[in-house]
């Protein structure tokens, strides 16, 4: 059986492959009024910091304020990196001096008031806004980080599971708190006592209540009494009562 051999430099355009971007007509457009396509870690515009900048929104660099100017190497964790929900809808009265992104990224979206809420999302996947578990919000258990909670999975805190570190079982870790190879439980006699979780709702009866707001909602947009976000009272095109 014959075997071929691809070259060098085939096999470091294999590896080091970067996708050529598509350019429409519109792309000016969307990159002079949206910045869309722009990178998010494009240098900050320094008229911008001195007081104005001539080119406005069609800027190819960074509006921010002179607060988080002084950070520029390291990424903001701030406000400076969420997409401006009121942007998204053309209402943000702010402008440039608007402490939010004002760039369609979906890794900077918003979380989602509605999933935020109710646990679940009409949207489903379409949803453009983020849907964080509200396990991942849970402060951990202090009871379960030293070693046992009497409460088990109804415990109302996170249990998470940490290798501990052999160093410290065997009574000393050179590391200390800089220790990267496992964790170090701490006693405490001073601990609030755990506290259950309150009664929650299955995974199948969200499920049930996802698929009866569909259904509802789908029945109101047939029916010209709403929009498919459920505003009863607002008339559709072509779908508004005459």
């Amino acid at each position: 059986m014959a075997t071929t051999t691809a070259h060098a430099s085939d096999v470091a355009a294999i590896l080091n492959h970067t996708a050529q971007p598509y350019n429409f007509r519109f792309s000016p457009f969307l990159r002079q009024t949206y910045q869309v396509g722009l990178p998010p870690d494009r240098p900050i515009c320094k008229a911008f910091q001195s007081g104005s900048c001539p080119n406005g929104t069609r800027c190819s660099e960074r509006h921010v304020s002179d607060g988080r100017s002084r950070d520029q190497q390291q990424p903001s964790g701030g406000l400076n990196s969420l997409v401006c929900k009121h942007w998204l809808r053309g209402l943000c009265k702010k402008g440039e001096h608007c402490e939010f992104l004002h760039e369609y990224n979906l890794r900077k979206m918003p979380e989602c008031n509605f999933f935020m809420r109710n646990g679940y999302c009409s949207n489903g996947e379409e949803c453009l806004y983020l849907h964080v578990d509200p396990l991942s919000k849970l402060p951990p258990c202090p009871h379960y980080d030293m070693g046992f909670c009497p409460l088990g999975p109804l415990c109302s805190k996170k249990h998470v599971r940490r290798k501990l570190c052999v160093y410290y079982l065997a009574g000393f870790c050179p590391d200390g708190l800089e220790c990267k190879t496992g964790a170090h439980p701490k006693w405490s006699k001073d601990l609030e006592k755990p506290v259950a979780k309150s009664a929650e709702k299955t995974e199948e009866e969200i499920k049930l209540e996802v698929q009866q707001f569909r259904d509802d909602d789908g029945d109101r947009f047939r029916d010209g009494r709403g929009d498919r976000d459920g505003r009863e009272g607002r008339e559709d095109r072509g779908h508004g009562r005459h």
